[in-house]
């Protein structure tokens, strides 16, 4: 398998949800497969007071809870890649902090100048990691063989004109090349899938038109509730936090036109192709066909 070169992945909000349920699981089974560099570090950053010692314990048991199966074996191994950097991420100030700990690690592991940063962070701190970030020269790199990349998470903003004013704040910090814009549910097995259903069968792919099909509907049921993540709900709600972003790419994903190849470039333009003939709603069409309800619980486990 080639493996990518040796980096360093910095996730903000190391301590959160996002980071517990997904990111670290994903991260331990591309270990258990082989797939990360030789020389990989996972560095943690919250306001959260931990040391290396005691965010490694803390992921350990996370791993336990949302891992498949790990072994302890597997966990010492992979677990020795994390490491944790503890400031106060609202106060740009601080990310010296952050240079200073990155740095320490390419010295102490002999790491490159290849850096990954994972905003897994409530969306209201977006703005402030990449100028802290900025502010300390950690969105440029240095020398021909090194990056800096940046991931941004869904919710991308929570309108229109939050969602422009961060395109605009990332564009000014770092070239469109090392912006990552991520919805986690594309990578899902059975979202993929969907392409390979439409387009690799010889007999759905010609009969998948308006003249075949009277309507489509997705429905997405989940066994997970709000759990722990009613101060972010609160502020969001189902449709930010599902529609205009999971919803909408399966959306795409089923009703786009057949790519040219099948290159990420391609697939996003016919899925911006699928975007731009959407109608818009005004408010007579939410009126008659929307509607909306307060999530409360549910011993079905069904949201």
């Amino acid at each position: 398998m080639l493996r990518a070169k040796d980096q360093i992945l910095v996730i903000f909000g190391a301590s959160g949800d996002l980071t517990k349920r997904k990111l670290m699981p994903a991260l331990f089974e591309l270990f258990r497969s082989g797939a990360l560099p030789e020389k990989f570090a996972i560095l943690g950053v919250s306001r959260t007071a931990f040391s290396d010692s005691t965010f490694r314990d803390f992921q350990r048991e996370k791993l336990l809870e949302f891992a498949k199966n790990p072994t302890e074996a597997e966990l010492g191994a992979f677990l020795t890649m994390l490491y944790y950097a503890s400031f106060d991420t609202k106060n740009t100030d601080e990310y010296g902090t952050l240079k200073e700990k990155i740095f320490s690690l390419q010295t102490q592991l002999g790491l490159g100048d290849r850096i990954v940063f994972d905003i897994a962070s409530p969306p209201e701190l977006f703005e402030t990691v990449v100028d802290g970030l900025s502010k300390f020269g950690m969105n440029k790199s240095v020398g021909e063989d090194s990056f800096r990349r940046i991931i941004v998470e869904k919710p991308f903003g929570s309108d229109l004109k939050s969602a422009v004013k961060l395109n605009t704040i990332l564009s000014k910090n770092f070239e469109e090349q090392q912006i990552y814009r991520i919805d986690h549910y594309l990578g899902k097995e059975t979202v993929q899938n969907i392409l390979v259903l439409r387009f690799s069968n010889g007999i759905f792919e010609p009969l998948w038109n308006r003249n075949y099909i009277e309507f489509v509907e997705i429905s997405v049921y989940e066994t997970l509730g709000v759990e722990n993540r009613a101060s972010y709900y609160e502020k969001s709600g189902a449709l930010r936090d599902m529609i205009q972003n999971h919803l909408m790419n399966l959306l795409a994903f089923t009703t786009l036109e057949t790519p040219s190849n099948f290159s990420p470039e391609a697939i996003r333009d016919e899925i911006s192709k699928v975007m731009r003939s959407l109608r818009p709603l005004n408010a007579e069409d939410v009126k008659q066909n929307v509607i909306r309800a307060q999530y409360a619980e549910n011993p079905e486990k069904y949201v």
